[in-house]
């Protein structure tokens, strides 16, 4: 499994997709969903935000952020990228992010959506660092006209912290409680963090993490679904399918019937 804590990415990411469903993380990259169509559910620092048609969400590095109730009918553009590959657009993202993660385009976008799919297209293909940077200057260049600053909204050092014990200890069976002691703070001040600024609760984090861990353990037809369920960090055979069945809307029976009916 990735560690997304803190992750070390060497190449760009950059998708056309129809889901971003995916669990609180934190990275030191800049991400960016165009939606070019359809809605989805984000949060960036605790605050929810409904995306629909013609709106981009951007976050900037360290900020806590997640996707859910994507609808898979839609359309997104996904980009994430090191503020090092932005030449001097980078430096927007060195002191600060912006004031707001959204903003909804009506109208003339001034090319941005124009500019991105360029940038797409190109990326598909195989184009040289020079001409992907000369892509990425001209998106941001149009893109960051649109949003405000703000220095020093960055996360702290618990935040990072308690993301990182998570994605080191989530097989095992953690507590609020460990994290506080770990830490050295108290369990009320952990369980705001997981409320104001994740916008998920602590089991429901957890499981998300062991989730997907079993969706590629259930790859393995060698592997039964209770060993699946174990390997994955749940205790018992019960709590993995009624947490499977919470995050997937299937069973983890017919989610593995379903993969190797693809093969």
């Amino acid at each position: 499994m990735k560690n997304i804590f803190k992750e070390v990415r060497t190449e760009i990411k950059f998708v056309r997709t129809i889901n971003v469903d995916y669990f609180a993380h934190i990275h030191e990259d800049i991400e960016i969903v165009f939606v070019k169509r359809g809605s989805v559910t984000a949060f960036c620092d605790g605050k929810k935000y409904q995306l629909s048609d013609n709106m981009c969400f951007l976050t900037a590095p360290y900020q806590v952020h997640h996707y859910t109730d994507c609808d898979t009918k839609g359309e997104y553009i996904l980009l994430v990228i090191k503020p090092s590959q932005l030449l001097r657009y980078g430096d927007n993202f060195a002191s600060g992010a912006p004031q707001t993660a959204i903003y909804q385009f009506d109208g003339d976008d001034n090319g941005v959506l124009e500019a991105l799919e360029a940038a797409l297209d190109e990326f598909n293909t195989g184009g040289t660092t020079g001409i992907m940077d000369g892509y990425f200057a001209v998106f941001f260049g149009k893109l960051l006209k649109f949003y405000q600053f703000e220095k020093g909204k960055t996360q702290n050092d618990t935040v990072r912290q308690i993301i990182k014990y998570c994605i080191d200890h989530y097989r095992e069976n953690i507590s609020i409680s460990d994290i506080a002691n770990e830490l050295g703070v108290s369990r009320s001040c952990v369980s705001h963090i997981f409320s104001s600024r994740f916008a998920i609760n602590f089991c429901d984090y957890i499981n998300s993490l062991r989730l997907l861990d079993a969706i590629e353990l259930l790859k393995n037809e060698s592997l039964s679904i209770t060993s699946v369920a174990l390997m994955s960090g749940f205790s018992n055979l019960r709590t993995f399918n009624r947490a499977f069945l919470k995050q997937y809307s299937t069973t983890p029976t017919a989610y593995r019937r379903e993969i190797l009916h693809k093969k």
